[in-house]
């Protein structure tokens, strides 16, 4: 006797095996049994029609506060299917913060993982678990940020730190290592990550292979020089040994400002051939999110310093400059225009914005900075290529992350709907991927032990949906509708999203 059987699914079962019309077993938090034969069980549920698949893994997120904010940020994990994610992406977590003289970090993130206002009543992995037990929707690992461990120890600072800095920054990340951190994240473009160096990051780096971890990598470029970019990171996992992945593996998709994806997947194919294990992911859109002072290079970030004209004309002489290069800043402006940047807290466009007020788009863009304390979400419009998407897709180590970020009223559409929009425009409509290859591509591979299978032995989270009904539909001005075609979301064993309805939090730490 199970304590649920699940009837009459197509099993997709995240190897990229066939799918299989079969029944699961399900006992306590685990799943016992696959089988053709009948199964009894304490509740059952009906799947005739359905898919089962292994819950999604969204492997890039920035869900690192999502049990403490409001409830669509909360359940945009289960209402999509997803049933882990791994959080702490691009260097910016929120462990460990100590409790006093942080606070400008605090404030500095809250455009990528959301406001908790003052009550950061945590400054580790242990004391942020206990906050967070029992109001967990769904399963979440952490990594730990280069920025944030770099911020501990000198702030925003741009300095080469010297071996006692490194040594205490060190010493921080292996506590959390100890406490089942699943690795580091770098993030090379943001502050104050992008003022590391070869040797601390070769220190980091030695410390999350001593732990047997990963390092994912916000890399230092996505523009010309992503190529270079990559070396770099690699150059890290070959001396060291450590196991690599490269986040939103992807480049602009201009000419002038890109790389294409076949390039890129020469690359990664190069690497590969040496033996050596690199993963990459990616999201499904062509529009992309981040920090809106990313407009400015990392120098000139100090919302502070605004009111300063002399400041203001180097920074608009600099934005304006085609030949102006800086390693770790893309120029986003010059890429795409003040018309495709577009700030969902305000609803419109910097042009559009600046044109009813009767006002210049940087000025525009400078009021904002100012208004926000330099903390706000950006959408920049037309910033990837649908071809290169697809390309990248294909390749049989790219996995799939949301990189939604929980801020503002209208967040970019891939917090809600990045895993539903896989199968229903890449599986259903272009048929780019068979939906057992999508499957496989959106639970993980093996980055998290004994989840992303239908397995024997495996936790059971697991997702029903409809194959021809699951879809989302990609706004970026009004307020989010749910996924449409998700019958049921199970959750370490237990029921926790059924018809559209929340059942009850039974998400876990997962812990390295």
């Amino acid at each position: 006797m199970y304590d649920l059987v699940i009837e009459g699914a197509l099993v997709v079962d995240g190897t990229g095996s066939k799918g299989l019309k079969a029944n699961i077993g399900i006992k306590e938090d685990r799943i016992i049994c696959i089988s053709t034969d009948s199964l009894n069980g304490k509740k059952k549920l009906e799947a005739s029609g359905l898919v089962a698949a292994p819950g999604f893994i969204d492997v890039h997120s920035h869900g690192d506060l999502l049990p403490l904010l409001r409830e669509d940020y909360r359940l945009s994990r289960l209402r999509q299917g997803i049933t882990s994610e791994i959080v702490g992406q691009c260097g910016v977590s929120i462990l460990p913060v100590a409790k006093k003289g942080m606070e400008d970090y605090q404030e500095y993130i809250k455009p990528i993982v959301g406001d908790i206002g003052n009550k950061w009543d945590f400054e580790d992995l242990d004391s942020y678990v206990k906050v967070i037990k029992g109001k967990m929707s769904h399963n979440m690992g952490f990594l730990i940020g280069l920025s944030t461990l770099r911020s501990n120890v000198c702030g925003f600072k741009e300095k080469v730190l010297n071996s006692r800095e490194i040594a205490k920054m060190t010493a921080l990340y292996e506590k959390e290592l100890k406490a089942g951190a699943l690795g580091l994240s770098l993030g090379l473009s943001y502050l104050p990550g992008i003022f590391a160096n070869k040797e601390e990051l070769l220190a980091l780096a030695r410390i999350t292979k001593k732990y047997d971890r990963i390092i994912m990598a916000h890399i230092r470029s996505h523009g010309l020089n992503m190529l270079a970019a990559i070396d770099e990171f690699v150059q890290l996992g070959r001396e060291t040994g450590v196991r690599i992945h490269i986040s939103h593996c992807r480049s602009y998709g201009y000419e002038k400002y890109g790389q294409p994806a076949q390039i890129i997947l020469n690359k990664l194919a190069e690497y590969r051939s040496e033996g050596i294990r690199l993963t990459v992911d990616q999201h499904p859109y062509t529009n992309g999110s981040t920090f809106l002072n990313q407009l400015f290079p990392p120098q000139y970030r100090n919302y502070t310093t605004y009111g300063d004209k002399g400041i203001l004309k180097e920074i608009e002489s600099i934005i304006t400059d085609e030949n102006y290069q800086l390693e770790g800043w893309d120029n986003f402006l010059l890429m795409v225009g003040y018309e495709n940047i577009l700030v969902p807290a305000y609803g419109l466009d910097l042009l559009s914005m600046a044109k009813k007020e009767g006002k210049r788009p940087f000025d525009k863009l400078v009021e904002i900075l100012i208004k926000e304390k330099g903390n706000a979400a950006m959408v920049v419009k037309k910033m990837f290529l649908e071809e290169d998407i697809t390309k990248l897709l294909r390749d049989p180590d790219t996995f799939i992350g949301s990189d939604g970020l929980p801020s503002g009223d209208n967040p970019h559409p891939r917090l809600f709907g990045a895993f539903p929009k896989i199968i229903s425009k890449y599986v259903r409509e272009l048929k780019v991927l068979t939906l057992e290859e999508a499957v496989y591509k959106m639970t993980g591979d093996d980055l998290l032990e004994k989840r992303g299978k239908i397995k024997a032995g495996y936790h059971a989270d697991i997702v029903l949906f409809s194959l021809e009904e699951f879809s989302h539909k990609e706004d970026y001005l009004n307020k989010n509708i749910e996924p449409t075609g998700i019958k049921a979301v199970i959750v370490n064993g237990q029921v926790a999203y059924l018809s559209g309805q929340y059942q009850g939090d039974h998400g876990v730490a997962i812990r390295g």
